[in-house]
């Protein structure tokens, strides 16, 4: 899950949780239901309502196609025969990367985030890098190991790939 659903999923719980207060509220006597009466009596020919209930429906089903896991694929096949077929999981790749990035003198800290694509997987690594490394020989290592030996075992191409460099330190023993 991305950083824009994990907002939009916060501010949406926001949302239900003070209308779960409010449904409290009412039940304990709080306040009457007459007041939720008058508040959804307005309502009806006010397009703020409409718009604000466009948005949270738009909302919940983009949480629920998050939930479900159905913004990509989660496996690549390798082949397929009469005998079956050989799948790579997403998260196999990711972490057979992040261990190829890291055997990189002075790379450390590596997390892998890969697309899966029918042609082939585009790569970004994020990883930290110790100080007098050189970031572009170090790129271009990383870029030549990962592709080779992804190449090698998996038969798939990397169709690109992109190093972030989150921070130049040291690493922590």
């Amino acid at each position: 899950m991305g950083i824009a659903d994990r907002i939009i999923l916060t501010l949406y719980t926001f949302l239900m949780a003070v209308v779960a207060v409010l449904a409290v509220l009412c039940s304990l006597g709080v306040f009457s239901h007459e007041v939720l009466v008058n508040l959804v009596n307005h309502i009806p020919g006010n397009w703020i309502y409409a718009v604000g209930g466009v948005i949270m429906l738009l909302v919940s089903l983009r949480l629920l196609v998050t939930g479900l896991g159905l913004t990509g694929m989660s496996t690549l096949k390798l082949s397929e025969t009469d005998k079956g077929k050989v799948l790579v999981g997403k998260g196999a790749l990711e972490d057979y990367i992040a261990v190829l990035a890291q055997e990189i003198y002075g790379i450390h800290n590596v997390k892998v985030i890969v697309k899966l694509e029918d042609e082939g997987i585009n790569v970004r690594i994020n990883a930290s890098i110790e100080p007098g490394i050189n970031i572009p020989e170090s790129s271009d290592e990383i870029r030549t190991n990962v592709k080779e030996s992804i190449k090698k075992v998996t038969g798939i191409d990397v169709k690109e790939m992109e190093l972030f460099v989150k921070q130049i330190k040291a690493k922590e023993e």
